[in-house]
């Protein structure tokens, strides 16, 4: 059991603490591919899904999860009302003003690891084609 997820009983797969979050690995004839679904509730559907197919590089899987697992909470962006209807009764929202100097910074860590994930400098767009020459000018 990793940051409080248990097994799933019957079934490759983790179960966050609180039930909500469920990462199920598939195996089947075809493919190989992870589903990671989430929800409020049992009773209601799922609130959004992620699947990763037999193709997705293992690095990005385990950067999905790590970040799925991590308890301290979300930060959100706009207002309070921008999180969906259906969820107002079951998360617990917290607004609170940020000095600018700590967003300005935040923006820069962002910056600095974006650019640090180029492979290079960027590459120049392709040449526009042109139409195949066909016969010349007839009359």
């Amino acid at each position: 059991m990793v940051a409080g997820w248990r097994t799933v009983p019957g079934k490759d797969g983790l179960v966050s603490p609180d039930g909500k979050a469920h990462v199920e690995f598939c195996i089947s004839a075809t493919s190989n591919c992870w589903w990671v679904t989430t929800m409020l509730s049992e009773t209601q559907g799922p609130v959004w899904q992620a699947h990763f197919g037999e193709h997705t590089p293992p690095h990005l899987i385990t950067a999905f999860t790590r970040a799925l697992a991590d308890p301290s909470p979300l930060p959100r962006t706009g207002s309070p009302l921008s999180i969906p209807a259906y969820g107002t009764k079951l998360v617990t929202r917290e607004c609170r003003e940020l000095p600018a100097a700590q967003v300005a910074l935040a923006l820069e860590d962002r910056v600095h690891a974006l650019a640090a994930r180029r492979a290079g400098p960027p590459t120049a767009p392709p040449a526009p084609r042109r139409p195949p020459a066909g016969p010349g000018p007839t009359r």
